[in-house]
């Protein structure tokens, strides 16, 4: 074979190759996009081509490969636990098992989404985790277990991870967002929240306005449709703040402005009782929500362009949230989250 027969050979046999792996590529990228693929195969593919399963601008991707990752720890955990004592049985295998591991699946984006944001805001405000910090945390779990022998031995049975894969998906997320969190405190301005409790109090104070009729008409969260009642609680029922105020009062008493991590109240002791040798109270409360952390979190995220390339998924921009494409898959999940008490599959 002459020289110019044998470079034209080797330029034959790129070009075949090239093609074979243009095709290749397309077969990959059907079946992860089109057909939902999810097997070993696909799981290798993932770890030298990149494809992305979440744009979100300056936040970054987030790869179809971690998100399999993660949905395999999912399915992992629920492997080595032994439900059987409790009668109950996870199997992912069947049609209805298919749908709740999709929702497995939801929860784990709507994580990775989450811990991507954070990190993303973390970074604009300087904060950054060194490997220090990192270690400190790690030594807490070790210490926790034991030792670092069955720290990791625990980590690979329940979710198949290494303890490079604790740091990166765990402790540092959980880093990023403790450190977040604290700027957010610093920076938080309560005013417009404090204003508007102290006007409820004179309203029910100086002004003599039914305390219900208050509670119902200006009060936040869902004792609010109850007219602000709580019903009968023990001391360990309410919240610390609350119960030891209520606790200290007369029947018939209202209470000034009391402060807790939730926000401002206002409370009513209606009647006191005992019963089993325990002291109970009936309460009603006027509440004003403070702006929290994940409060401010999920506007902050509402600012980023994020669009779901996987099948089953696109993005509500609204919630800040993941949700499901298909009307069948958003019913199958309200049905769940209603009758999911006592069943391991749902944790809240």
């Amino acid at each position: 074979m002459n020289k110019k027969a044998k470079h034209k050979k080797i330029i034959f046999g790129v070009i075949a190759s090239a093609g074979l792996i243009f095709i290749a590529l397309l077969v990959l990228i059907a079946g992860v996009y089109k057909y939902n693929w999810n097997n070993r195969f696909v799981a290798a593919c993932e770890k030298i081509i990149p494809l992305p399963a979440v744009y979100m601008g300056k936040a970054g991707i987030i790869t179809t490969g971690e998100v399999g990752e993660d949905v395999r720890s999912v399915r992992k955990f629920y492997d080595s636990q032994d439900f059987e004592q409790i009668g109950m049985r996870v199997d992912f295998s069947t049609d209805q098992g298919k749908k709740r591991l999709l929702l497995k699946e939801k929860e784990v984006l709507d994580k990775l989404i989450e811990n991507k944001i954070i990190e993303n805001l973390a970074n604009k405000r300087g904060i950054s985790i060194s490997d220090s910090d990192v270690s400190t945390e790690v030594q807490t779990s070790i210490n926790q277990f034991g030792n670092k022998q069955k720290l990791m031995s625990e980590l690979a049975r329940l979710y198949g991870w290494s303890l490079s894969d604790f740091k990166e998906k765990v402790v540092k997320p959980e880093l990023y967002a403790e450190k977040l969190a604290e700027i957010y405190a610093s920076e938080a301005d309560p005013s417009t929240q404090k204003k508007k409790i102290n006007d409820l109090f004179e309203k029910v104070t100086q002004k003599r306005e039914d305390f219900s009729k208050v509670a119902r008409e200006f009060s936040e969260g869902e004792s609010a449709k109850n007219a602000g009642d709580l019903g009968w609680s023990t001391k360990n029922q309410l919240i610390q703040e609350l119960a030891d105020k209520a606790y200290s009062m007369k029947v018939g008493e209202t209470s000034g402005i009391i402060e807790s991590p939730l926000g401002f109240h206002i409370v009513k002791l209606e009647e006191r009782k005992a019963e089993d040798g325990e002291e109970l109270v009936h309460v009603r409360q006027i509440f004003v929500k403070k702006t929290t952390f994940g409060d401010w979190l999920k506007e902050q995220m509402k600012n980023y362009r994020i669009v779901v390339f996987l099948r089953d998924y696109q993005w509500n921009k609204d919630s800040a949230r993941v949700e499901f494409r298909s009307e069948d898959l958003r019913q199958f999940e309200k049905n769940i989250d209603a009758n999911s008490q006592g069943d391991p599959s749902v944790f809240p």
